[in-house]
């Protein structure tokens, strides 16, 4: 049995993985431990100074820098992810992928071949869920398998 487990650093993310290791207790239940990076705007090429002025080149600065602190954010929730399924003598594997969570987690399930997606679920409101749309509900109405949300 392949589990796809969606890891964060929220609440609800820690949440879903600890509900996921008290429920599964196969032995032949391998955990596919993902961590998505959000994308940042970042243009293709660096600004070119005094052409675009100092306020695009701190723009692009300033980006690069939330692309990179994505990045360790991602790093960090699959380690602690890691370390957790480790102590728990789980099984599994650790993917690090590039994009919009929603529909990442519905293609990299069905590329695993997954029984069941985790996902944790943050509480948003109807008007969040609108205006941001809820990862949880996409997942749930889109994905190709079995989907267990965990409510924070």
């Amino acid at each position: 049995m392949n589990i796809l487990i969606a890891v964060d650093e929220s609440e609800s993310s820690h949440k879903a993985l600890h509900q996921a290791l008290r429920l599964i207790t196969h032995q032949d239940t391998t955990f596919i431990l993902l961590g998505i990076e959000k994308p940042a705007f970042i243009p293709s090429a660096t600004p070119l100074p005094g052409i675009l002025g100092e306020d695009a080149t701190l723009a692009w600065q300033e980006e690069a820098e939330l692309a990179q602190l994505e990045k360790v954010r991602t790093t960090t929730a699959l380690q602690w992810a890691e370390n957790l399924c480790q102590q728990t003598g789980v099984q599994f594997s650790r993917r690090s992928e590039l994009g919009d969570p929603k529909h990442l987690i519905c293609d990299v399930a069905q590329q695993e071949g997954c029984d069941l997606i985790v996902v944790g679920s943050h509480g948003y409101g109807v008007i969040d869920r609108v205006l941001g749309g809820s990862v949880s509900d996409y997942v749930m109405h889109h994905a190709h398998c079995a989907v267990l949300i965990v409510r924070e």
